[in-house]
C-alpha cells in the first residue's frame, strides 16, 4: 500500500494592506504522513508543536480533509493511520489549521489516484478549508494573492526576493481574532489601496524600508494589536533594537517583524521584552519559503 508524506508551510496573511488577498508562505512546516490500513481503524497521532490541542479521530483537520475527497469520489481505505508533527504555532495567525486540511485533502486526492488535477487541489483546498489566502499560499509557497468572485477562484504566484522575518508568538491562553469591521471610512479604505501596490513592489524588489513604510494598514490593524498583552511595548522594544517595523499575521497573535540586519540579536531582545512582561512567548527567525507544498509517495510497511 502506498504512504503519502506531505509538508506545507506557514503563512503571513492579511499582510498590512493586503487583506484577505495576499499571502507570504515562510519556514515553518506542518508534516503530515498518512498510510491506508487494511482494517476499520482510523488512528491520529500528533507530535511537534501544539500536540494534543486538536480532538483527533474524524475532528482533526486532517481527517476532515481526508473525508473531504472521499466524499467527492465516493470511495475510501478501509482504514486510515495519519502522523502529524511540525512547528506551526496552533491559533496564531501563521495558518496551521488551514495547513493540516491541505494537507489531508492533497493526501486523499493521492490516496486514491490523483483523480483531481492541480487546479482542481487548489480551487477545493481553498473552498473546504474556508481560507483561500492561506490555501493557496500554503500550496504554491512564495507570495501569492487570491480572491473569490462569486463561484470562482482566481490567483497567483507573484515575485518574491526572499528575506528573513522575525516571527514573536505570544502564548496567550484565549485570543480571539477580530471580526472584520462592518463599516470602513472612505479615508481607510483609499490607505489601504494606496499602499498595495507599494507593498508588493516591495516584496518584488526586497525592499525591505519601503515594505516599512507601507506594512501598516490603518484597517483592523489597531483592535487586532489590542488583543496582543505587551504589543506596544515589544514593538517599541524591537524598534529601539533595529527593527524597521512590526506588523501582526491573520487575527494574531503573532507579531511579524521587519529588519535587515542583526536578526539573531533582535530576537534575542524581543525574547527578553515578552520576558520582562512575564508573557512566554516563541521568538524565532525565519527564511521565506518558495516551494510551498512538497509531496512523497512511498510504499508503507
Amino acid at each position: 500500500m502506498q504512504k503519502v508524506k506531505i509538508r506545507l508551510p506557514a503563512t503571513l496573511t492579511d499582510l498590512g494592506p493586503g487583506l484577505q488577498s495576499v499571502g507570504l508562505a515562510v519556514g515553518l512546516y506542518a508534516h503530515v504522513e498518512i498510510s491506508p490500513r487494511s482494517d476499520d481503524q482510523l488512528i491520529v497521532e500528533t507530535g511537534g508543536e501544539g500536540a494534543g490541542q486538536y480532538a483527533i479521530g474524524l475532528r482533526h483537520p486532517v481527517a476532515l480533509g481526508l473525508m473531504r475527497i472521499f466524499q467527492q469520489v465516493e470511495s475510501a481505505p478501509p482504514g486510515i493511520h495519519i502522523k502529524v508533527s511540525g512547528d506551526i504555532p496552533l491559533a496564531s495567525g501563521l495558518g496551521a489549521e488551514a495547513a493540516f486540511m491541505v494537507a489531508g485533502i492533497i493526501a486523499g486526492n493521492n490516496l486514491m489516484g490523483s483523480r483531481f488535477s492541480r487546479a482542481e487541489m487548489i480551487d477545493m483546498a481553498a473552498r473546504f478549508s474556508g481560507q483561500a489566502d492561506n490555501a493557496v499560499t500554503a500550496l504554491l509557497g512564495g507570495l501569492t494573492t487570491s480572491a473569490t468572485l462569486g463561484d470562482t477562484l482566481l490567483y497567483r504566484s507573484l515575485p518574491l526576493v526572499s528575506f528573513k522575518v522575525i516571527l514573536a508568538v505570544p502564548r496567550v491562553a484565549e485570543h480571539t481574532p477580530p471580526a472584520s469591521p462592518e463599516r470602513l471610512t472612505t479615508a481607510d479604505m483609499f490607505d489601504t489601496l494606496r499602499r498595495l501596490p507599494l507593498m508588493l513592489e516591495a516584496l518584488r524588489t526586497g525592499d525591505l524600508k519601503l515594505l516599512a513604510q507601507v506594512i501598516d494598514s490603518p484597517l483592523m490593524r489597531a483592535e487586532t494589536r489590542a488583543r496582543i498583552p505587551g504589543y506596544a511595548h515589544v514593538a517599541e522594544v524591537a524598534r529601539l533594537g533595529g527593527a524597521l517595523a512590526t506588523t501582526t499575521s491573520g487575527g494574531g497573535p503573532t507579531m511579524v517583524v521587519l529588519a535587515e540586519k542583526g536578526h539573531d540579536r533582535l530576537a534575542e531582545v524581543i525574547e527578553n521584552a515578552f520576558h520582562n512582561l512575564n508573557l512566554p512567548a516563541r521568538v524565532c527567525v525565519v527564511p521565506l519559503d518558495t516551494q510551498g507544498v512538497v509531496l512523497s509517495m512511498m510504499q508503507s510497511s
